[in-house]
């Protein structure tokens, strides 16, 4: 997983964290589930699994599985490969698990593009922003949130620049 850019989605009114490369963030889906992604991976099906994901992508089955420890809010968590992800989801719940499949299809296949991924983090900066100034409960919880927003925004601008030339008022944003 090269990139912990969140790409957030919401199932049920919640969000659902995936990375770029559509790795998906399975501490934070289990909670939902009153469930933990260490209990999924100590099972024989899950480990023979793995074992066979791993002999398929001639990689190390470990690699399918990485483990952040920054806070949630900035990319920690337990974090699976897209292959892995559904066969996760899966297990926490069958109508979740097909959600999932569809979500990281869209991102595998590029039909989020670059161009809402700026757009919706735009909105989320402006959004937080203005919660920050109308309560001073939200400026301690803006000073964390502003910096990850902050360079959502500035990976699509460069996303953008690379695929289509944005006018003045648009890089300002």
């Amino acid at each position: 997983m090269k990139s912990v850019i969140p790409i957030e989605r919401e199932y049920e009114g919640l969000p659902v964290s995936f990375s770029v490369e559509g790795w998906i963030n399975a501490t934070e889906i289990a909670k939902r589930f009153g469930k933990r992604p260490v209990d999924w991976l100590k099972q024989d099906e899950t480990r023979q699994y793995l074992a066979a994901l791993g002999e398929a992508l001639t990689c190390d089955p470990e690699s399918l599985v990485t483990t952040s420890r920054a806070r949630s809010d900035r990319g920690g968590g337990t974090w699976m490969h897209p292959k892995l992800g559904v066969a996760f989801a899966r297990w926490l719940d069958l109508r979740f698990a097909v959600w999932c499949d569809l979500r990281i299809d869209e991102l595998l296949r590029g039909e989020v593009s670059a161009q809402q991924q700026f757009d919706k983090a735009c909105e989320a900066l402006e959004d937080r922003r203005g919660l920050a100034s109308a309560q001073g409960r939200g400026l301690a919880q803006w000073k964390y949130e502003k910096h990850p927003l902050e360079a959502r925004v500035e990976y699509w601008k460069r996303e953008l620049q690379m695929s289509l030339p944005l006018t003045a008022s648009e890089v300002s944003a």
